[in-house]
């Protein structure tokens, strides 16, 4: 087998190590099973401990691989596509939070288990055949090359029929010759070679360690019955694995055993025969010394072959190299998560759905693909949950981790899912789904209830009958209000012919009953059951979908509406997650007869108010919530108020809308409240200056800064939004807003250059006064035009009253150094250097 086809069978066996493992974990977390997984696990462990052993065998360098590779690759990808579909069925079987729920998926999924269970035992039987014929195999390999492997003691050798004229000598003569011929005839050698080997593997039970003892003590010794020896065996090669040799001299109780230690060529010359007694005292130190013949013709005396050779070493050393590396397990993933302000410059880029900013953001440093807001969402959590698609691929195509959760356990996919199973759900969110993967994949770790299905109507494709909600229920309340002892078998022959959901919803019943005492009554409350990811009861997801007329039937049949999720959302704030106002709207309905029991201001795990919520996507929603008199002033974690939320939205007709609605509510106050970083509503809505003009009518003050000293000024030219900076300027008139320095001693102009905003900073330049020409890093204004490289920007510098000639940075650089540094340095860019900044 070559090195290629070895290096990529132990990569497909580290694979289902790996899922062998993964698999002992799941079986572990299971505390409903019964004795079967059990037994499952014990014989998922010895699979496990076969395919580790298998591994070792198939790095050795001594393994001879006489198994074909495609056989092999086969027998390791069933395995792993059994052990894959296993632990997708077990993960189906145990993912639930609810006990009864666990153990109707294991009654469920308990005949599927039990096949993979005996497809697992077959293949774990194949692998021990090619660990058995493998290592016999390799045994025969080192038996042919180091024959005193083989020794035979007297006991055997008494009872051997050995050829007399074999024996009746002291050392066996054999013509160097003879053995010349057999090595350089490969194809004689091989056939006699693979002839004893058959011979030995079908007697290969039979071998037997064998003590004989001496005078000089005892030695262990393979042995075999001179019986098993085949006739057609050549007495020469039987005469080379070993022979005894009387020698009078030493008397008749100790048998010296010759031994004919054999070259690596199989060359089995005179001049290798030594005493045991002898290769016992010097085994150590010449156990790796060459051996060479005394006989001029012998093979073992090839130069060429002696290269050869350890070239084949250097390359079985560096291949061993290879393989060991494909399998190292990396204990330390430095992939390290960087906590970032739920307003930072990326996590605003991402809501707005500027990629070209993004992209500047992370090519500079400034911002990474591990950053991650205290709440957990990460910058693909952001982009799914505001349907941003562009930035949805780009962030997986940068490696952004998929799998990581926010503190409700959701992964960037569940969020959307969620926005894609609204009625109203648009292509973009369809496709967002369709990036990470398929949705009715994702949709299996919902876990959700049959009741739940029949809300949002993910029906399968096989169930033509698709049964109403309330059908449903009532089964239900007809399974709970069944005696005790029922037989749910029979109830479930009953709707054997049914929809599957029937079957799902008497399994719930079945499963309870198994293993509890008769007479325990059984009772499921399906009807408020939560699912997996969002601890959602069904009227959440009703709520969330916009199915006024299910919502009005679960109420009818005892659904709690005053429940909350783990993040402590109640149904307006499911309601408020999509931009369905008819969903709200049911909502407010329900909350009008008992709003004691449903706040209208209640806050999640975040402290955000379902106002907060519907500010991020839609108009209607915050209408409906405004006119029932939800709270504009409500302040989450992080400060913000629903304006805030507002303006981390994208840019759209329905965010002036819902700027529109909320700077017309009685209060004014939540116009000008900053957050946790001091930015007041006004920073975050720079990318649209129709907003900028309803929130100076309603206000909003150019005076406040942020936490870093910046004002509306500082952040515009950052931002590069060139058409809200004319606005802001001439609506701040004679104030030095456009000339203050934030609290590193920057002015706006300055942030400009920094940032690369050409056409903020012309517009800054067109006013007389400027502010601070000169950063905090000591770099004036047109050490930085020169460094940018734009003609009319240089132009604008050098022409400015703030320019002063020959001006060099802190290290003593003029402006024709910087522009060759950066190679901007020609030109009309050099021809305005020239002109402006020398001295002659």
């Amino acid at each position: 087998m070559d090195p290629i086809t070895i290096i990529s069978l132990l990569a497909s066996l580290t694979n289902l190590i790996h899922a062998s493992k993964s698999v002992i974990e799941v079986i572990n977390t299971f505390r409903d099973g019964d004795k079967d997984l059990q037994k499952l696990l014990e014989d998922i462990s010895v699979f496990t401990e076969a395919l580790s052993g298998f591994e070792r065998v198939l790095r050795s360098r001594q393994t001879i691989h006489r198994i074909s590779g495609p056989v092999m690759d086969s027998m390791l990808q069933n395995s792993f596509n059994t052990i894959k579909d296993l632990e997708d069925r077990l993960e189906q079987s145990l993912n639930s939070k609810v006990s009864a729920v666990r153990r109707m998926k294991w009654v469920q999924n308990t005949s599927g288990i039990k096949r993979l269970h005996d497809r697992i035992k077959e293949q774990h039987s194949m692998l021990q055949t090619f660990l058995a014929i493998t290592h016999a195999e390799t045994f025969l390999s080192v038996a042919c090359q180091y024959p005193q492997y083989m020794l035979r003691g007297s006991a055997v050798d008494n009872t051997a029929a050995v050829d007399d004229k074999a024996t009746a000598s002291t050392n066996l003569q054999v013509p160097a010759t003879t053995y010349r011929s057999r090595r350089i005839s490969n194809a004689s050698s091989l056939a006699t070679i693979e002839s004893l080997a058959d011979t030995m593997i079908s007697s290969f039970d039979s071998l037997t360690l064998v003590s004989s003892s001496s005078s000089s003590g005892s030695s262990n010794i393979f042995s075999r019955q001179s019986s098993e020896i085949p006739s057609n065996t050549s007495q020469e090669t039987n005469e080379g694995l070993c022979q005894v040799n009387t020698r009078p001299e030493l008397g008749d109780s100790q048998e010296i055993l010759v031994v004919r230690q054999a070259c690596r060529y199989n060359c089995y010359c005179i001049c290798h025969t030594q005493d045991v007694t002898k290769l016992r005292q010097g085994l150590g130190k010449r156990a790796n010394a060459k051996v060479r013949c005394s006989v001029p013709d012998c093979l073992s005396n090839a130069t060429v072959e002696e290269k050869y050779a350890i070239q084949s070493k250097s390359f079985l050393k560096t291949l061993s190299k290879a393989i060991f590396s494909k399998s190292i397990n990396v204990r330390h993933e430095l992939k390290t998560y960087r906590m970032v302000p739920e307003g930072s410059e990326a996590m605003r880029y991402v809501k707005h759905g500027n990629l070209g900013k993004l992209k500047a953001c992370i090519e500079s440093g400034q911002a990474t693909i591990w950053d991650t807001a205290p709440d957990g969402w990460s910058l693909l959590h952001t982009a799914a949950y505001n349907r941003q698609l562009p930035i949805v691929k780009y962030l997986i195509e940068l490696g952004v981790d998929t799998e990581s959760g926010d503190v409700g356990s959701r992964k960037p996919a569940d969020l959307a899912i969620l926005k894609s199973i609204g009625q109203d759900a648009t292509q973009v969110e369809h496709d967002i789904v369709e990036v990470f993967s398929q949705k009715d994949g994702f949709l299996s770790d919902f876990d959700f209830t049959p009741i739940h299905i029949a809300v949002l109507e993910l029906y399968s494709a096989s169930d033509s009958e698709r049964p109403s909600l309330e059908s449903l229920i009532q089964l239900v309340d007809d399974a709970n209000n069944a005696p005790v002892n029922t037989s749910w078998s029979e109830w479930k022959l009953r709707y054997k012919k049914r929809s599957p959901l029937f079957s799902a919803i008497i399994e719930y019943f079945r499963a309870s009953a198994f293993g509890q005492p008769e007479g325990t009554k059984i009772i499921h409350n399906l009807v408020d059951q939560r699912d997996k990811k969002y601890s959602w009861t069904p009227l959440h997801w009703a709520s969330a979908a916009g199915h006024v007329e299910k919502m009005r039937v679960l109420v009818q049949f005892g659904a709690d509406p005053t429940l909350l999720s783990n993040l402590d959302a109640n149904i307006l704030h499911a309601a408020a997650e999509s931009k369905i106002g008819r969903g709200l709207a049911g909502a407010l309905d329900i909350w009008r007869r008992c709003p004691d029991q449903l706040n209208i201001n209640q806050t999640n795990r975040w402290a955000e108010t379902p106002l907060h919520v519907a500010s991020w996507c839609s108009a209607a929603c915050v209408s409906l919530l405004l006119e029932a008199g939800a709270d504009t002033d409500a302040q989450q974690e992080d400060g913000q108020v629903p304006l805030h939320c507002a303006g981390l939205s994208g840019r759209s007709l329905d965010r002036r809308d819902i700027v529109s609605l909320l700077c017309n509510s009685k209060s004014k106050k939540h116009i000008n409240i900053q957050d946790a970083d001091g930015r007041p509503p006004i920073f975050d809505f720079l990318d649209d200056q129709e907003c900028i003009e309803i929130l100076l009518q309603n206000g909003a003050r150019l005076d406040l800064t942020d936490e870093s000293g910046k004002n509306i000024i500082h952040h515009a030219c950052i931002q590069d939004e060139k058409e809200s900076l004319k606005l802001l300027l001439c609506e701040a008139g004679d104030t030095n807003i456009a000339t203050a320095n934030d609290l590193s001693g920057n002015s706006p102009l300055i942030e400009a250059f920094c940032n690369s905003s050409i056409e903020c900073a012309l517009i800054m330049l067109e006013l007389d006064d400027v502010g601070d020409i000169i950063s905090k890093d000591g770099w004036a204004a047109v050490h930085y035009a020169a460094k940018i490289g734009d003609e009319r920007l240089l132009e604008a510098v050098l022409t400015h009253s703030s320019f002063m000639k020959g001006m060099k940075t802190m290290d003593g650089k003029r402006v024709d150094m910087v522009a060759m540094e950066s190679g901007t340095w020609t030109g009309k860019v050099k021809e305005l250097i020239r002109k402006y900044d020398y001295l002659g």
